[in-house]
């Protein structure tokens, strides 16, 4: 009987661990506290970590340039999902990036939706590359192709790629290839995985199991001393 809750137990938490998403506003629906879209329907922010009123991009850290936050209500819309997403070029080509933590020798799945800003763009295609761990991907959007739709009816695909941990932290880093104030749009970004080896859980429980028998043993002896 112990052996098949423990086996529950290791399956329930490694689907758990599993389904995580490792990172902080990875679908940008988070403006920031005290930020205000701007006219022209979403917010801009920059490498000094803010935009107009002066508030940072929750989450993640604008490396260079500047990136865009559109809402799914505008001509940049609909978000794959929430209230908005990511033009990885602002005002110029952005780069932004995200720590998390990992464990050394643990896969980890990234996952991504991605469009192209509708407003349209003198080069085509766009492109940018999404890179964690040792792995990078190139994501190349052209205005010609129609599946990523029209203003106010964007239309998004997925991407991701699989990478292995070498340290107890990874970095993942959205960066613009193309030099533009229009460029890939990004959403529901996410990190998941790294669930440890079944032993590593089971010798967890075992622990568990050890400490909670040592107790109720104390607590015998406890009564019969009294």
């Amino acid at each position: 009987m112990l052996i098949a809750v423990s086996t529950a137990a290791v399956a329930g938490a490694q689907a758990a661990q599993a389904s995580t998403n490792l990172l902080v506003n990875g679908g940008f629906d988070s403006i920031g506290v005290g930020a205000v879209p701007e006219g022209w329907g979403g917010l801009t922010y920059y490498t000094d970590g803010t935009h107009p009123g002066n508030v940072a991009l929750p989450g993640w850290t604008v490396e260079a340039g500047s990136v865009d936050l559109t809402s799914t209500t505008s001509g940049w819309g609909p978000a794959d999902m929430g209230p908005y997403s990511l033009d990885i070029n602002g005002w110029s080509a952005g780069t932004i990036s995200q720590q998390f933590a990992t464990h050394a020798g643990a896969t980890y799945t990234v996952s991504y939706a991605y469009s192209r800003n509708e407003a349209g763009s003198p080069n085509d295609p766009v492109q940018a590359t999404v890179a964690a761990g040792d792995q990078s991907q190139l994501v190349s959007v052209s205005y010609e192709d129609p599946f990523f739709g029209s203003p106010y009816h964007m239309g998004w695909a997925h991407g991701g790629f699989t990478f292995v941990a070498t340290g107890a932290t990874s970095t993942i880093r959205l960066a613009a290839v193309t030099d533009s104030n229009a460029g890939v749009f990004f959403d529901t970004v996410s990190v998941t995985g790294g669930v440890p080896e079944p032993a590593s859980w089971a010798l967890m429980i075992l622990g568990f199991g050890g400490v909670g028998a040592v107790l109720r043993s104390r607590r015998r002896a406890a009564l019969v001393a009294a």
